[in-house]
């Protein structure tokens, strides 16, 4: 059997954590010392810091998932224009945006204009088999196991 390796959890150095973050050493170590970033000593005696922890920390528009959309940015695209391009449900598109996951750019119209990089990365990560829907339905089917 094949290991998954898209599931592990990657660490990185606390140097390259405080240049993702913009911060001194002392303050990576700080919000490890907080807990607002996840350590681990390493099996070689050094310090790792989770990437996943450091990208709860970055602003948004710093992600990975958000830079290869970067061109999208503040581009309007109405809910149906979307739902056509993207594949999608103009219901799906409609509760993501109540939920704060895709901001409302303005109204032309009757129509709602959405921020087409939230689209775009809405979609992607639900297409995403490892994205954040299935860990989010899988995290709630464990809570009700327990």
């Amino acid at each position: 059997m094949k290991l998954d390796q898209s599931r592990l959890e990657y660490y990185i150095t606390p140097e390259q954590a405080a240049k993702q973050l913009g911060l001194d050493l002392d303050s990576i170590y700080q919000l490890a010392d907080e807990g607002k970033l996840q350590a681990a000593v390493m099996t070689d005696g050094s310090i790792g810091i989770s990437q996943i922890s450091v990208n709860h920390l970055l602003p948004k528009e710093a992600l990975p998932e958000y830079q290869l959309n970067a061109g999208l940015k503040g581009v309007p695209i109405s809910i149906n224009e979307a739902g056509r391009k993207y594949k999608l449900n103009t219901s799906t598109l409609t509760r993501w945006m109540q939920r704060g996951l895709i901001h409302q750019l303005g109204k032309e119209g009757r129509k709602t204009l959405l921020d087409e990089t939230e689209v775009a990365k809405c979609v992607r990560k639900n297409r995403d088999i490892g994205g954040w829907l299935k860990d989010w339905l899988a995290e709630i089917n464990r809570a009700i196991a327990e």
